[in-house]
């Protein structure tokens, strides 16, 4: 599905991309296209979430199939390549509890409320 000229196309970060990858988001009648022009990949949904769901694991197979084949890769593919591994490197980050997930948790336990000072509830 092509973006015309009237159709209004936002710019979405991508579910764990922490801003490293974006992609654009607009309606085409009732389908919404989700697309990271820069390497030519489209998903589709019925929503703008599911869309943008698509489009990241579509992006997570493609990372692992150039990874898996980077012996057969052209100048593009090793681009491509590229910018995956540093969008990948940033999810891995996030998800395994770098600096960032241990303020959080500082965060909450600071915000705390102890139940044992509580009294017991009367039946």
């Amino acid at each position: 599905m092509k973006l015309t000229k009237n159709q209004e196309v936002r710019e979405v970060p991508l579910p764990f991309s922490d801003g490293l990858l974006s992609a654009k988001l607009w309606k085409v009648k009732n389908r919404f296209v989700a697309s990271v022009p820069e390497l030519g990949l489209s998903c589709y949904g019925e929503s703008d979430t599911e869309a943008s769901f698509r489009l990241f694991t579509a992006l997570l197979k493609y990372y692992r199939q150039l990874k898996a084949h980077k012996e057969k890769l052209g100048e593009k593919g090793l681009h491509h390549l590229e910018i995956l591994s540093k969008w990948m490197e940033g999810i891995e980050r996030r998800m395994s509890g770098g600096s960032t997930a241990s303020n959080l948790r500082n965060q909450r336990e600071n915000n705390l409320v102890s139940l044992s000072s509580r009294r017991p509830r009367l039946s």
